[in-house]
């Protein structure tokens, strides 16, 4: 996942992104390279395993000292997603008491015209980001002292259990339905901090089962690396969490290719619940297939320390020009980002489309693309925070 890095630690974490990305790179030469020796069928093509440790964050939690298993079954060389079938679990330890236990499964190509995607899981981040409600907080690195290290961070656990089924309805056009459990305790940590301070020494424990109605356009070249086309979707969103809340959420993006390794990328999306919803529920928006983070991280806005901004509604806008560096063809490619996030977050006001008070920010990054196993980004970037380093594990969208 991705995480906003103090510049202290970027050399560390750089190093420890290499270190993962060669284990990545012998289990991925292990396999073909560009073709296939006979035609692809969901039927013939095999399941594969593979097993490797890697340094993973959670939340601000970093580094996790983790181990990856999978068995995947590779898609047909020209499909839109590297694989058909994938099922994985990922467990890891923290230095700070952090852990997670993931196991996932994935099958955008197993049975013509469905898709199908389901988690099951417990995460525990004990540096968890906190920095208050609304579009307005501000942070005073002041407060930050060895008498109260913890002042701008909480602790949360995650216990969830997910499946989600998707329709293709005609040609690009997709009807999805979800389901999730989820019980979450949120409590602080020792010392004063901000989340004593708003929510006192109780845990904020929570039950939330949602379940989640999308309608997607999904008119991508191509899901693992996008270079052309159009992708929209719609959600709405009914959960029992807080006091049984409801959200409805958008997201369009657009990917032109301008020549040969270079894309123009663009992508507005907002969400807003009620305020009935949780303090965990305004974390997270859930939309088809994955999460993005509110607000501030790689996959969200990157010129903003990791979930600097939380609110019942978020607005925020990318636009990023990537350009291949280097390209290798089937083995990968070395690329140039640049790149300008722009968003705010409502709490007490109504959601709104509106360009007011919004926070900005921008920079450029490094992205490594290995065959089509993994994308790997780095990301430095400034804004009201001052300058951010950011890592993810794919594009940010």
């Amino acid at each position: 996942m991705t995480r906003t890095m103090r510049p202290d630690s970027t050399q560390r974490r750089g190093l420890l992104a290499a270190v993962g990305m060669t284990a990545a790179l012998s289990i991925a030469l292990a396999g073909p390279l560009a073709s296939q020796e006979n035609e692809w069928t969901p039927s013939t093509a095999p399941w594969k395993d593979s097993f490797y440790p890697y340094l993973p964050s959670l939340g601000n939690n970093f580094p996790l000292v983790a181990f990856h298993f999978e068995e995947r079954k590779a898609a047909d060389y020209f499909a839109r997603t590297p694989y058909a079938g994938l099922v994985s679990i990922d467990a890891g330890l923290g230095f700070t008491g952090a852990r997670m236990l993931i196991a996932r499964f994935r099958a955008p190509l197993l049975i013509e015209h469905w898709r199908f995607a389901a988690a099951l899981g417990a995460t525990r981040e004990t540096r968890l980001a906190y920095y208050g409600l609304g579009n307005d907080t501000k942070v005073d690195d002041a407060l930050v002292t060895e008498s109260q290290p913890h002042y701008y961070q909480a602790q949360r656990s995650r216990y969830l259990g997910h499946l989600e089924i998707s329709r293709q309805i005609i040609g690009p056009l997709f009807l999805a339905g979800a389901g999730t459990i989820e019980r979450s305790n949120l409590s602080d940590l020792d010392g004063p901090s901000l989340f004593r301070n708003d929510f006192g020494t109780e845990d904020l424990t929570d039950t939330d089962v949602r379940g989640r109605a999308s309608l997607v356009l999904d008119a991508r070249d191509n899901e693992f690396n996008t270079t052309q086309g159009v992708f929209a979707q719609a959600s709405f969103v009914a959960g029992s969490g807080g006091g049984n809340y409801t959200r409805v959420s958008a997201d369009v993006r657009g990917y032109l290719r301008i020549r040969d390794g270079t894309v123009l990328a663009t992508r507005v999306a907002g969400s807003s619940a009620s305020s009935d919803a949780s303090l965990n529920a305004r974390w997270e928006i859930p939309e088809w297939e994955y999460e993005v983070n509110v607000l501030g991280g790689a996959n969200s806005h990157r010129g903003l320390r990791y979930q600097r901004f939380t609110g019942r509604g978020v607005l925020f806008a990318n636009t990023e020009l990537r350009h291949d560096l280097l390209n290798l063809g089937d083995l990968g490619a070395i690329a140039l980002i640049g790149f300008f996030d722009a968003g705010r977050v409502f709490e007490t006001e109504d959601f709104e489309l509106t360009t007011k008070d919004m926070k900005l920010g921008g920079g450029g990054g490094l992205e490594l693309r290995l065959m089509r196993f993994a994308i790997w980004t780095f990301n430095f970037g400034g804004g009201a925070d001052g300058f951010q380093f950011t890592t993810g594990s794919g594009w940010a969208f």
